[in-house]
């Protein structure tokens, strides 16, 4: 008979999960017509910080696709001696492709039928043939308009499937040496930015040699815990109060970022460019560790219980939160004849959380559990263990 062995967990995950994925749509749903609230200094002000917040978000889920990809196969090989990759395949298609090709069926079929009458009109189209093949992300860029985002929010998905399809092969190539793949892969983001970042585009912010650097400083953790190096050790063992400085200096230079940038302008921009990459990629890689393996946590986000239920469900509130954007709009239009300050910053986010929170909760029981589910069947077993190890016991964040 099969046996699986269990492995590990991590209970935060999920939590930080959703956060990334509620400040993303956040920076996404300041939606009005009303053009005194467009130019207005709050509106302004909120929708600038939201953008900043956005940047580190994808950052942070790219993080943890580095590292719990990493740490899967880093565990397979622990326990198993080897990894089988189409099997990791499989668990990954499953759990990500089918609601992939179902925004690709609405965002080409529906979207284009219907009449939503939004004040940004769309105009950033997706090239159906990238959309299939998972590389649109090259060409896109954000404009922040729902009816855009309803297909292009998933470039990230299609690096996150870029990623997974060449990290295992490459896992395998550089076996006892990731550390020099890993190496590898930061002087291949530090040489795309050098040659292809340009200030005044934000394209290369999708592109995928600028998402290395996130991918990259997952795996590192991945890398450095599984195996309980110093660096572990060290970090574990921080105090509240060195954590709780890491965070205040973290988020001083986000909100002072602009300032402290105009000092060195006369600095290559590349350059500042790769530097604040990867201070702001370590400061989010530690956040990633203090909360999955450090014994002093301020606070470990999974005992606020309100971030876990819509954690396991974040993957399809960030896929549907275009769709539930226009849809808010279109409630709040029916709702409110004159749209206020606070019908645009506070109302039209809770009422489109509501609508998105709904539809990716219909999705996910009655459509992707039937594919969820299957990815058991691709789960390691005894089987993959010819000499017969004993069980491993993994410990749990």
């Amino acid at each position: 008979m099969k046996r699986l062995i269990k492995k590990s967990h991590f209970d935060n995950i999920h939590a930080l999960r959703f956060i990334a994925v509620l400040w993303i749509f956040i920076s996404h749903c300041f939606v009005t017509n009303n053009e005194q609230v467009r130019v207005s200094s709050l509106f302004t002000d909120v929708r600038q910080v939201s953008i900043n917040l956005n940047h580190l978000a994808y950052s942070l889920l790219f993080i943890l696709t580095g590292f719990l990809n990493t740490w899967t196969i880093f565990e397979e090989r622990f326990i198993y001696k080897k990894m089988n990759v189409l099997r990791f395949y499989m668990r990954r298609i499953l759990g990500i492709l089918p609601l992939y090709l179902v925004i690709f069926l609405l965002g080409f079929f529906l979207l284009p039928a219907l009449s939503f009458d939004l004040p940004v009109s769309q105009s950033m189209p997706v090239d159906m043939l990238q959309y299939l093949l998972l590389f649109f992300n090259f060409s896109y860029f954000d404009t922040y308009s729902p009816l855009d985002g309803v297909l292009g929010n998933m470039w990230s998905i299609a690096v996150t499937m870029q990623f997974i399809l060449v990290w295992p092969i490459l896992m395998t190539y550089f076996r006892r040496k990731e550390t020099t793949l890993i190496i590898l892969g930061l002087l291949a983001f530090g040489a795309g930015a050098w040659f292809y970042y340009e200030p005044d585009k934000e394209q290369f912010r999708y592109n995928t040699l600028n998402i290395l650097c996130d991918f990259m400083a997952g795996a590192f953790v991945a890398y450095f815990s599984f195996f309980k190096y110093k660096t572990h050790i060290f970090l574990k063992k921080q105090t509240k109060r060195t954590i709780g400085f890491i965070y205040l200096v973290f988020f001083a230079i986000i909100i002072f970022k602009s300032r402290i940038l105009f000092r060195f302008h006369e600095v290559p921009p590349q350059v500042l460019f790769i530097v604040e990459r990867l201070l702001l990629t370590a400061a989010l890689a530690f956040f990633l560790f203090e909360q999955t393996f450090s014994s002093n946590s301020v606070l470990k986000l999974s005992k606020l219980k309100i971030f876990n239920p819509p954690g396991k469900i974040a993957y399809s509130i960030y896929a549907y939160h275009a769709f539930g954007i226009i849809l808010g709009y279109k409630v709040l239009t029916f709702l409110v004849s004159e749209q206020s300050q606070l019908a645009v910053l506070l109302f039209l986010p809770l009422i489109s959380l509501a609508i998105t929170s709904v539809i990716a909760l219909f999705s996910t029981e009655y459509f992707e559990k039937k594919f969820t589910r299957r990815k058991k069947n691709y789960n390691p077993t005894r089987e993959y263990n010819p000499v017969g190890l004993q069980d491993v016991k993994t410990k749990s964040a």
